[in-house]
């Protein structure tokens, strides 16, 4: 019988064990979600200072990119607290990870440093001028850097901790030249 409750012992730790093979700490998702708090506070901070036009427009896509990757962090966080493991499926197959994920992680913050540099660049132009209309457009790049800086890091954290990344771009078709264009039928569009 001892023999018995041992083998069922050893049996429960190695699926216990092995089931944890790729988890992350929550002290990293902890850390992440926690830079998120503190750039969405800086964006919101960034977003009153404006009454409306563009660059607020730019302003609250970068805070709504950075609060849709910190409600991602934080689920997988809350299901890991909770020993809840987290499948994701995509069109009825189960999501792995790549098998370059390291490799893609290098490329994306080669990226984000690239993009930084292009900030800062951009920074450093807007501030030789008091104000105008070349101001305003540097700014407006500045934003748009930032959006994408935003985007790439948003991948990079979705990658770190295994959750895919949904594109919203269609797979295109004709040999790579994009999708085919059909005319929706109707006498309207065939007068055209």
């Amino acid at each position: 019988m001892k023999k018995l409750a041992k083998a069922i012992l050893i049996l429960f730790l190695l699926i216990t064990l092995g089931s944890c093979g790729n988890v992350p700490s929550t002290e990293d998702l902890d850390k992440d979600i926690a830079e998120l708090t503190k750039e969405i506070k800086v964006t919101e901070n960034e977003v009153n200072k404006y009454s409306g036009g563009l660059l607020k427009i730019l302003l609250e896509i970068r805070k709504e990119i950075l609060i849709n990757t910190q409600l991602m962090l934080e689920q997988k966080r809350s299901g890991l607290k909770r020993f809840i493991h987290i499948n994701y499926n995509i069109d009825g197959n189960k999501y792995l990870p790549p098998e370059n994920k390291n490799d893609l992680l290098k490329n994306i913050q080669d990226e984000m440093k690239l993009l930084q540099n292009d900030i800062s660049k951009a920074r450093k132009e807007s501030n030789r001028y008091s104000g105008g209309l070349i101001k305003v457009l540097i700014e407006i790049r500045a934003a748009t850097l930032e959006n994408s800086l935003a985007f790439v890091s948003q991948r990079e954290l979705l990658l770190k901790y295994d959750i895919p990344f949904y594109s919203i771009i269609p797979k295109s078709g004709n040999d790579g030249k994009g999708q085919k264009f059909k005319a929706t039928p109707g006498e309207d569009i065939e007068k055209f």
